[in-house]
């Protein structure tokens, strides 16, 4: 048997055998970079602190530790999927090459039969199940997001709980969840607020009666945001007069928090303490809003007479 073996891969052509060697280390690689990313993924999730959007109590013993465990099974099973189908599609890739030399050597009856049985696969898989498993695979690479991660995904904020190949689900600052499908995640604008840093720019917008004193509402705002517990001195706060309109101007106070959670409470405790500082001194305001994500107006078009 074994003389026979060695027989025939001596026949064998040097290309068949070139391609038979290098499948197989692309195989191995394939798993070895998977296994590596799944060793990382955990890791990072190990060494993780908070796993909120928004600093709260909650009803559960040890919130972070269960949704560290959470986490963990999560990766290690969507790994296993991952793993699973790049390798079943490598090998079968491989397969292929390897058979292609000898198709004209192949019955036309077998190569009917083998294409009309993928095509009855495909055909039973479902387009939204293909959509959403490429889906996840992209996510799971690419990592445009990562769990535990805050975002905010079609006007839900809240923190990445969980990535399966089919969908992710997003865990609201109420701790509501959200389900949204992979496909999904990849088609529209998610804002990530912890993809590079945790540091947020957090801004606090109102409009003020132009009778008052800007200067000094100038003083008293900035006062205010340098005592808040969840500011952070990187930088001293902004004030800016962003806008005009008949009866008010638009300002905005802008400051640093150390992640999305104390951005949160400081957008609380900015907007709480310019409300009694402006009733104290007889300030005429309007509209004291909070985001976390500005955008500053695009200056007047100027023409010519």
């Amino acid at each position: 048997m074994r003389e026979e073996l060695l027989l025939y891969l001596q026949e064998l052509p040097l290309a068949t055998m070139l391609t038979a060697f290098f499948g197989v280390l692309t195989i191995i690689w394939a798993k070895k970079k998977i296994d590596d990313t799944e060793s990382q993924r955990q890791e990072r999730i190990s060494n993780l602190d908070k796993f909120l959007a928004k600093n709260t109590d909650t009803p559960v013993d040890r919130p972070n530790r269960r949704a560290r465990k959470k986490a963990l099974q999560s990766i290690e099973h969507r790994f296993t999927i991952i793993r699973r189908i790049a390798l079943f599609f490598l090998i079968f890739a491989w397969v292929i090459v390897l058979v292609f030399p000898y198709v004209g050597s192949i019955p036309a009856t077998y190569i009917s039969v083998f294409a009309a049985s993928i095509g009855v696969v495909v055909g039973m898989m479902a387009r939204p199940l293909i959509e959403n498993t490429i889906a996840g695979m992209v996510i799971s690479f690419s990592q445009p997001f990562r769990i535990n991660d805050t975002v905010v995904v079609d006007g839900h904020y809240g923190t990445i709980e969980d990535i399966t190949t089919i969908h992710t689900v997003l865990k609201l600052w109420n701790w509501k969840r959200v389900i949204f499908p992979n496909s999904m995640m990849l088609s529209q604008k998610v804002i990530n607020y912890t993809k590079a840093d945790r540091y947020q720019w957090v801004h606090v917008e109102f409009f003020v009666s132009y009778d008052c004193d800007l200067d000094e509402i100038e003083r008293l705002v900035k006062r205010e945001v340098v005592c808040c517990d969840n500011f952070i001195d990187y930088e001293d706060p902004q004030f800016w007069v962003i806008s005009m309109d008949e009866r008010y101007f638009k300002c905005w106070v802008v400051a640093w928090a150390d992640n999305p959670p104390s951005a949160w409470q400081l957008g609380h405790e900015v907007r709480s303490r310019i409300i009694k500082i402006f009733n104290r001194h007889g300030i005429k305001a309007s509209k004291v809003d909070f985001n976390l994500t500005p955008e500053v107006p695009d200056p007047p078009q100027m023409t010519g007479s």
